[in-house]
């Protein structure tokens, strides 16, 4: 059910053709069909179905035995075969005459006329259908490729000598040709995210639909039927409103023209750099765009223009437009809920609301702020916090009601009280715990467990580990106070120890000594004497 409802809210949107929304959306084509009819006869809006439930999508507009109507007659078919055949005998034919002279056969017959881009779309089934040649399935600003070169170019520093490599992005759009290409010195998914937003600023545009081959920053592991895309970059699409459908493994006619691209820049880009010395990205960069402009300017060798002319002319008014802002880089983390409602990104904590306590959430972390989400669902916005670590940001409204009850178990006055039956250092210890808090309440879970320490260890312990922690002037912590509470454990029981051994050692002496004595073996220096005078006789 939620299906349809998602199918009638990427058509609304706008910006994808129907094969794309069945592609990403894993829907048949037919439903995809009958969801466009129902926006048509009911004069939906994204509103309007954004505020409905799924199941009440389903039976409003799609009841049961609804589905698999005939296909509206209102539109003149084409006969797109006759298209095809003329484009083969004749290459310099362009698709969008074709589809000129097929609204003037509609307005004559008084039949409506798909718009260009679904004429595009068909012919190029058609032509796939037919064997026709790769050129002829490619709709203008449908689609860009995407792929890393498989060789790499080489910085060197000028001081040691060592070389850093270059992988070099390549993203070209299939049906003009025009390309972009950068270097960078890692493939990770900062450098692939910022390779796009480049592209798509140098095109003036975004496609509908990007295709990347299946690398670790585009899809995460899958079978060969299946692929999944990377979380991050399925919302870096979202945020451009275009598509992610990677191309199929071990399919290599799904990106020929990626293929062909990057063999292009291999050898006029890469290879000639492996001659020259760059000592800096951006001067590898600045040739890199040279070489580019240039390529993108060079006459076809079977027709007539260029790359860029042909962009200019058919494609860049297909392109949707840039978004307003650009994307905001940032990375995923899914922290834990603490017993004090927090979570911690970078050891700052960052408040949510107490019902929350033990679930896993979603973190976007940018530069400048934390969002937290449940299942999808915004929880709430933080100002991401620098500095000193362990700094705390919690919102009133995340509080539970017994937090900002001074009575109840957890506050201050009870945690002062049970520190003060211990002894006047811990109780100096929760005193300063208690202070370092903008919110009282956060230092509530580190005051139990340092008073804990007290239920498991002699109290006279806590104290002296207390007093220790004081002395050294620091900041308490559960952990500071508990190394120092069992150094003196440990320091106290090798004492005892060694004053037990001592004493048993003193006894063992004198019992030897009586023990001789009282044998008679203990000689006196007469006995020594005698046998010196028979030595000298």
């Amino acid at each position: 059910m939620a299906k349809m409802k998602k199918v009638l809210l990427m058509l609304l949107k706008g910006g994808n053709s129907q094969g794309e929304v069945a592609a990403v959306l894993h829907v048949s084509k037919r439903d995809v069909s009958e969801a466009a009819k129902a926006i048509r006869e009911h004069n939906l809006t994204y509103e309007e179905i954004l505020g409905m439930d799924p199941a009440a999508v389903e039976d409003k507009l799609f009841p049961k035995g609804s589905r698999g109507r005939k296909k509206n007659d209102a539109y003149l078919q084409p006969d797109m075969g006759l298209y095809v055949e003329r484009k083969k005998k004749r290459h310099k034919l362009l698709v969008k005459q074709f589809w000129q002279e097929y609204c003037s056969a509609a307005l004559a017959q008084g039949k409506l006329a798909y718009s260009y881009q679904s004429f595009c779309e068909q012919f190029s089934a058609e032509a796939e259908r037919l064997g026709a040649t790769r050129h002829f399935r490619h709709t203008p600003g449908e689609k860009a490729y995407i792929d890393w070169a498989g060789d790499v170019a080489k910085l060197t520093d000028k001081i040691t000598g060592r070389t850093t490599r270059v992988y070099v992005l390549v993203v070209v759009l299939p049906f003009s040709g025009l390309f972009w290409a950068h270097g960078f010195t890692d493939m990770r998914q900062q450098s692939w995210l910022e390779g796009h937003m480049a592209a798509f600023e140098m095109f003036g545009g975004v496609p509908r639909m990007l295709v990347p081959d299946n690398c670790a920053t585009a899809t995460d592991r899958g079978s060969t039927y299946e692929t999944l895309i990377n979380k991050d970059y399925e919302r870096f699409a979202e945020h451009y409103g275009t598509a992610v459908v990677p191309a199929r493994v071990r399919r290599p006619r799904d990106k020929s023209t990626a293929e062909g691209t990057v063999n292009l820049v291999e050898e006029w880009i890469v290879a000639p750099s492996s001659e020259m010395r760059f000592y800096t990205l951006e001067e590898f960069n600045e040739f890199c765009d040279e070489r580019v402009a240039w390529l993108n300017s060079r006459p076809f060798s079977a027709r007539d223009g260029s790359r860029g002319e042909l962009f200019e002319a058919e494609e860049a008014e297909q392109l949707q437009p840039l978004p307003l802002e650009r994307y905001e880089m940032c990375r995923w983390c899914y922290p834990v809920v603490s017993p004090d409602y927090h979570i911690t990104i970078d050891y700052m904590h960052y408040s949510v609301p107490h019902t929350l306590i033990g679930r896993t959430l979603e973190a976007k972390v940018t530069a400048s702020k934390v969002a937290v989400y449940d299942d999808g669902e915004l929880v709430c916005e933080h100002k991401r916090m620098t500095g000193k670590k362990n700094q705390y940001e919690t919102f009133d409204e995340h509080m539970p009601p017994n937090h900002r009850d001074v009575g109840s178990p957890w506050s201050r006055e009870r945690f002062t009280s049970w520190a003060a039956k211990i002894g006047p250092e811990t109780e100096a210890t929760i005193a300063r715990v208690l202070d370092s808090r903008r919110i009282v309440e956060q230092a509530f879970v580190p005051c139990r467990n340092i008073l804990g320490l007290s239920k498991r260890y002699a109290p006279q312990l806590l104290e002296a580990a207390c007093a220790q922690v004081n002395a050294l002037g620091a900041l308490p912590s559960y952990t500071g106070v508990k190394n120092a509470l069992l150094s003196i454990k440990a320091d106290t029981e090798r004492k005892q120890a060694a004053r037990a051994s001592a004493a048993s050692s003193a006894a063992s002496g004198e019992q030897l000594v009586d023990r001789a004595a009282h044998a008679g073996r203990l000689r006196g220096a007469d006995a020594y004497r005698r046998r010196e005078g028979r030595d000298a006789d």
